[in-house]
C-alpha cells in the first residue's frame, strides 16, 4: 500500500484559487442535491492559548472520502508561526485505505477564497470594479485572487488594525507589484473599505469593524473572518437590511458571521435568504436588484476541502509531485 505525501509547497504548485472556484462550485451543487456527506465540524477548544483544533470529514461521489484536521491560533503570527495549519487525509471509499496525506494550509486558503469567488458569481453586481479588503493577512490575497477571477477589479483599498500596519503596507506593496494593472492603496479606516463594490472581511474580530451606514447600495460582502462562536465583523443592522446567504445553515448559526446577532435575538434564521448551495442549484435567486446589499457568510465547509484535495491529488499523480511511502 502506497501513501502519497504532499508538502504545502507541492499543493501551492498544483492548484490556484481561480482554478478552484469551479470545483468548489460543483461541490456546493452536489451538497445542495444531497449527494455529499458532511457531518458537523468537531471542535477542541484551547482557551488558555486562544486557539482551537477542528476535524472536518466529508465525502461525495463514490471514489474518495477525506478529513481535515486544522487549527486556528490568532496569536501565532506574533510568534512567527502561521495562524492556521492543517493536514488533510484522503481515503479510498472502496477500501478505506488512505491514499494521500497533504499539508492543508494552502488548501484551506485556496478553498476559502474559492468560495468567495463562487459567491461573487451569484451575488456581486457584474459591473463591480472596486474591492475593499478588511484585513491584510494571508487570506486577503486569496480573496483578491478569487474576486478578481470573477470581476474586472481595477481598484483595491486595504485596511488592517494598527498593530498589523507593517504587514498591511507590505501586502499593498507586494500585491501592487504582482498586479500592475490594479491600483492598490492603504485605506484610512475599515469604513473606507466598506464603500467598495465588493468587500471581503478576513479578521478574527469579535465586534463590528464598520457601521452599516458605510456600505453603499449594491455592495456585495464576503464575510470570511467569523468562524466560531462570539466572532463577528459586521454591524447587526447591516445583516438585517441585507440579503444574507450562508454556506451552510448549522455552521453559520453556531459560528458564522450571523452567530452573535442570532444569539442576541437581533436576527432570526428566518431572516436569512438562502444557502449558497441552493443559490448555485437555482432553487433560490441570488442578487435580486442592483441596489440590494448582499452578504455571503462563509464558515468554510468540509466539502470545499475534499473538492480541492481531490483536484490536488489527481494533479500530483499526473505530474509526479510528492513522495510515495509504504503505508
Amino acid at each position: 500500500m502506497k501513501l502519497l505525501l504532499l508538502a504545502d509547497s507541492d499543493v501551492s504548485q498544483l492548484v490556484d484559487t481561480s482554478e478552484a472556484v469551479d470545483v468548489v462550485e460543483s461541490a456546493f451543487a452536489d451538497f445542495g442535491k444531497g449527494l455529499a456527506q458532511m457531518p458537523p465540524k468537531v471542535y477542541l477548544e484551547f482557551p488558555a492559548h486562544r486557539g482551537d483544533l477542528r476535524a472536518m470529514p466529508a465525502a461525495f461521489g463514490s471514489e474518495f472520502a477525506g478529513v481535515k484536521l486544522i487549527n486556528s491560533h490568532e496569536h501565532n503570527p506574533a510568534r512567527g508561526l502561521p495562524a492556521v495549519v492543517g493536514t488533510y487525509l484522503l481515503f479510498s471509499q472502496e477500501t478505506g485505505i488512505p491514499v494521500c496525506m497533504m499539508a492543508a494550509t494552502t488548501l484551506t486558503a485556496v478553498r476559502t477564497g474559492a468560495a468567495s469567488g463562487v459567491a461573487c458569481r451569484y451575488l456581486a453586481r457584474p459591473a463591480s470594479k472596486s474591492l475593499g479588503l478588511v484585513g491584510a493577512g494571508v487570506q486577503a490575497g486569496y480573496q483578491f485572487d478569487a474576486v478578481a477571477s470573477q470581476l474586472a477589479i481595477c481598484e483595491v483599498a486595504v485596511w488592517a488594525p494598527d498593530q498589523d500596519a507593517a504587514r498591511r503596507d507590505e501586502f499593498v506593496r507586494s500585491m501592487g507589484a504582482a498586479h500592475p494593472t490594479v491600483s492598490f492603496m492603504v485605506a484610512g479606516s475599515a469604513a473606507e473599505c466598506a464603500g467598495a463594490d465588493v468587500v471581503c472581511t478576513t479578521t478574527p474580530s469579535r465586534s463590528p469593524l464598520f457601521p452599516a451606514s458605510a456600505v453603499r447600495p449594491g455592495t456585495h460582502i464576503n464575510a470570511v473572518g467569523a468562524d466560531g462562536p462570539g466572532k463577528q465583523e459586521l454591524d447587526p443592522r447591516l445583516l438585517l437590511s441585507s440579503r444574507v446567504v450562508v454556506d451552510e445553515l448549522y455552521q453559520a448559526v453556531h459560528g458564522g458571521e450571523v452567530n452573535v446577532a442570532i444569539t442576541q435575538g437581533l436576527l432570526a434564521e428566518a431572516d436569512l435568504a438562502a444557502t449558497l448551495p441552493d443559490v448555485v442549484n437555482g432553487l433560490v435567486p441570488g442578487r435580486t436588484s442592483d441596489e440590494q446589499v448582499t452578504i455571503f457568510d462563509s464558515t468554510g465547509l468540509a466539502i470545499q476541502d475534499i473538492a480541492v484535495a481531490i483536484l490536488v491529488y489527481r494533479r500530483a499523480l499526473e505530474s509526479g509531485r510528492g513522495s510515495q511511502i509504504e503505508f
